[in-house]
């Protein structure tokens, strides 16, 4: 009986999911398999070319990338190493670059003055290769830098 002040109703509130925001400029679409092939190119190897995966990716000017950005890094203070680290700030920018602004984003994986290492990486409506580190941690995050730059020498993408 004397539980019963304890006990709370529990309401649990519906997910608010917000509007994605339109990209500023225009995009263009590609094959996954052409977006692994571009890849291949620039030396970075797919996790994997197996399907279901999303058949098509969206590629933005460089511009509109440079503009999501900010968008795109997060909190030092989110890292907890083996449960929430490098990798999972780049699966985290993955999916923010396509729920909120409609372009593909995708976590790569390479070497770093630090070691072997997780950061958001793309190509551009050019199909330019660009980083991000995602962690404001880093005194280059929120900045898309070039293959090399920084010391980061991605080897592969998860596409």
């Amino acid at each position: 009986m004397c539980f019963s002040i304890f006990k709370k109703k529990t309401v649990i509130p519906e997910p608010v999911i917000p509007d994605p925001v339109i990209p500023e400029s225009e995009t263009i679409e590609m094959t996954r398999a052409d977006f692994i092939k571009e890849m291949n190119k620039q030396g970075i190897k797919a996790f994997s070319e197996l399907t279901p995966l999303d058949s098509t990716v969206r590629l933005a000017s460089k511009a509109e990338l440079d503009r999501i950005a900010p968008e795109l890094v997060y909190p030092a203070d989110w890292y907890i190493n083996d449960i929430y680290d490098c990798e999972d700030y780049g699966l985290q920018a993955q999916l923010d670059a396509g729920r909120k602004f409609e372009i593909t984003v995708r976590l790569g994986l390479g070497n770093t003055e630090l070691g072997y290492h997780g950061f958001a990486i793309t190509l551009d409506r050019d199909l330019n290769l660009w980083l991000l580190e995602p962690n404001v941690g880093f005194p280059w995050a929120g900045v898309w830098f070039k293959d090399g730059e920084n010391d980061y020498h991605p080897d592969k993408v998860f596409i």
